[in-house]
């Protein structure tokens, strides 16, 4: 299965959502970009490492359910 998503960085100027900007002084966002082109999701690089760890240990326990 491949996922429709894709990803960029951006400098903060670029945000397509800017009152979900960072409170960290990060410089850049990751973007989550649809299959549209269009922008889904937004994150400063801290968030992205938090959300992404909170995500793997959602996936594990979805395993250890099984």
């Amino acid at each position: 299965m491949v996922v429709p998503f894709t990803f960029r960085v951006v400098g903060k100027e670029s945000a397509r959502l800017p009152q979900r900007m960072c409170d960290h002084g990060c410089d850049y966002l990751i973007q989550v970009v649809g299959p549209d082109d269009d922008v889904q999701f937004e994150m400063c690089p801290l968030w992205a490492e938090q959300f992404a760890g909170e995500l793997l240990n959602a996936i594990e326990l979805s395993h250890l359910s099984n």
